[in-house]
């Protein structure tokens, strides 16, 4: 079975910044990109979105919309990328596994990001829904990057 995950980007309109998560652990650990996870058995990819930004971050998105979908076909990962303006709650985080915290828009630091995220996120972020397949090597370096559209 392949592993399925959600991306979560929440964006604050009126502050122009974004919830972002510093990874403590797995695969991203050291790297800044956003909430997220891997899809239960039996569980929508809407509904693993929204428990997975709730689960890492205290805050419930409401109404998120899918902005793309990128696979690591030699890592057999596929995730589906969700954007969402409105959310509630506190925002809290699993100090074990991530830090979460708001990031100004005109800062991202796209230098502490995967190259996959460096390469999609400004793409998302002008409005395209981006379908890519990010290929890497064994010690986790970009080779290429085709895209699906």
């Amino acid at each position: 079975m392949k592993k399925e995950a959600s991306l979560s980007i929440v964006e604050d309109v009126v502050n122009h910044r974004f919830l972002m998560v510093r990874n403590h652990r797995g695969i991203n650990k050291g790297c800044i990109n956003f909430p997220g996870g891997k899809r239960e058995p039996g569980e929508t990819m809407l509904a693993c979105v929204v428990r997975e930004t709730l689960e890492e971050t205290g805050l419930e998105i409401t109404n998120p919309q899918q902005v793309g979908y990128v696979e690591f076909p030699s890592k057999d990962f596929y995730v589906y990328i969700y954007k969402s303006t409105e959310y509630s709650g506190n925002l809290l985080g699993k100090k074990d596994e991530v830090d979460v915290f708001w990031q100004a828009a005109d800062k991202i630091p796209y230098d502490k990001m995967r190259a996959a995220d460096r390469d999609f996120l400004p793409e998302v972020l002008a409005g395209k829904f981006v379908k890519k397949r990010y290929i890497y090597d064994d010690d986790f370096q970009l080779k290429e990057i085709i895209n699906l559209d």
